[in-house]
């Protein structure tokens, strides 16, 4: 969508995945996995009580967040022609605009991690929808895609998110889409094959584009939008940043610095491998998974921390 006259007046909106890494302490009140509360409905009602009661000195989203993803993300909108918001999808707050006081915290839609918001795909979809209609004093601004879509059709939403981020949020992507005057305004940068139901909406990233963009895996989404804005010519439409995602990933040099994958693993022999390591004393699961990889085995991330968040919980005493 190339800018018009008036367009001016129609924003673009640039939402990016927030980060684990934080410049400030964050309060063991203040993250989830330290909720009791096991019911949804319980364990959000307390979770947005202990952020709202918090006394603790609130800092703005941009500079709490850390990282090289963040240092990437947060520089994105410097590097667009029309008017840029910067948000944040944050599993903890919500949809929230960049420069919004909040207090430090640690929470994430990463499976098997101790502050996550779920255990399944369809709890973290529950909680996401829950955060959306979330609302406290004094705050106005959508905590969603899709009140974010409503406040302003006219407007580009541009969302760059991870994995666990893009699964949580499908369904309100799929909903914010329908309320803008066209579904090309939203486009969704991120790994492909993850939610079927927003294919059309997505512009593929895959770990082809690294020699392209450089930097390590962790901030390969961010660094790849900053590439596609680059060669966009401000037109940000989903088909158009599809396109030219395609190209970059087609005409990629091989990446030299991966590694080598090593023998797949069925999730019974991951289980025996954790088991056996957890009976000589405590590990993590991170440690755990560099071990597995160094001796020439492999294993997904988010799989293998589900697999040792079960038989954690099996073992422990």
């Amino acid at each position: 969508m190339k800018a018009e006259p008036g367009a001016a007046d129609w924003p673009v909106h640039l939402v990016v995945t927030c980060t684990n890494r934080k410049t400030r302490v964050v309060p063991d009140r203040l993250r989830l996995g330290e909720l009791r509360e096991q019911r949804p409905g319980q364990r959000f009602a307390a979770w947005t009580h202990r952020l709202s009661t918090s006394v603790v000195d609130r800092i703005a989203a941009v500079d709490l967040y850390a990282g090289e993803h963040w240092q990437i993300a947060r520089n994105l909108p410097v590097s667009l022609q029309q008017p840029t918001n910067l948000w944040v999808c944050s599993a903890g707050y919500g949809l929230i605009a960049a420069d919004t006081p909040i207090s430090p915290y640690a929470a994430t839609f990463t499976t098997g991690e101790a502050d996550a918001a779920g255990s399944t795909p369809a709890a973290m979809r529950d909680w996401w929808s829950r955060l959306g209609g979330w609302t406290d004093a004094g705050r106005r601004t959508p905590r969603s895609f899709t009140a974010l879509a409503r406040q302003n059709p006219q407007a580009t939403i541009v969302a760059v998110l991870s994995e666990a981020y893009l699964r949580a949020c499908a369904d309100d992507l799929r909903h914010a889409a329908a309320c803008l005057a066209d579904r090309q305004q939203l486009a969704v940068i991120g790994p492909s094959g993850r939610c079927p139901e927003i294919d059309d909406l997505l512009v593929p990233v895959t770990a082809a584009l690294r020699p392209v963009v450089g930097g390590s895996l962790q901030a390969l989404n961010v660094r790849a939008a900053a590439h596609l804005f680059a060669a966009s010519a401000d037109d940000l439409s989903s088909a158009t940043l599809r396109k030219l995602a395609e190209q970059a990933t087609a005409a990629a040099p091989p990446d030299l610095s991966r590694r080598s994958g090593g023998q797949r693993l069925t999730d019974n022999a991951v289980r025996d491998y954790i088991t056996g390591h957890l009976a000589n004393g405590p590990a993590t699961a991170t440690r755990l998974l560099r071990q597995l990889r160094q001796a020439g085995q492999s294993c997904e991330q988010s799989r293998f921390r589900a697999l040792f968040t079960e038989v954690a919980a099996q073992v422990r005493p």
